[in-house]
């Protein structure tokens, strides 16, 4: 380290200025830097592109598992929503397969590429609102009243 005329040192003299406060403290410059690093380590990584098909995905999604008896028609309405899906597709695997809560069932039977293709068509969907004709249910009553009119 360098010595300044007055007994300090060259990077103690670079944070104070004249015997006034320092012009960024040491607290202040490890604060931000560990602020930082925190936000970089909780900044969410996009998951990887689903190894699944999303087409056979729909279908499976919809009538053979049925899960949009719950999660609605394109997966943004019932409980829990699924679009925008945030997990990774093998933590959604483990997850459909010992689900946390009793509310949904387990997926343990069902084979593995099936629930991949689950999941492509999950992350397939836009995050919009499904329009009325692409939600069967609300289809088929439309297809009713306009009948009866």
């Amino acid at each position: 380290m360098l010595t300044t005329p007055h007994g300090g040192t060259e990077a103690r003299r670079l944070f104070f200025k004249r015997g006034r406060r320092p012009l960024l403290s040491l607290t202040a410059l490890v604060a931000l830097t560990s602020l930082t690093a925190l936000v970089n380590a909780q900044a969410p990584a996009a998951p990887a592109a689903p190894t699944g098909n999303a087409q056979r995905g729909k279908v499976i999604f919809e009538t053979t598992l049925r899960c949009s008896a719950c999660h609605g028609y394109d997966g943004q309405t019932g409980s829990p929503r699924l679009v925008p899906m945030a997990r990774a597709e093998d933590v959604f695997l483990a997850y459909v397969r010992k689900p946390a809560t009793q509310g949904m069932p387990s997926m343990a039977a069902v084979p593995e590429q099936q629930l991949r293709d689950v999941y492509a068509y999950i992350r397939s969907i836009p995050q919009a609102a499904p329009t009325a004709d692409s939600v069967p249910a609300i289809k088929a009553i439309l297809d009713r009243r306009a009948k009866t009119n």
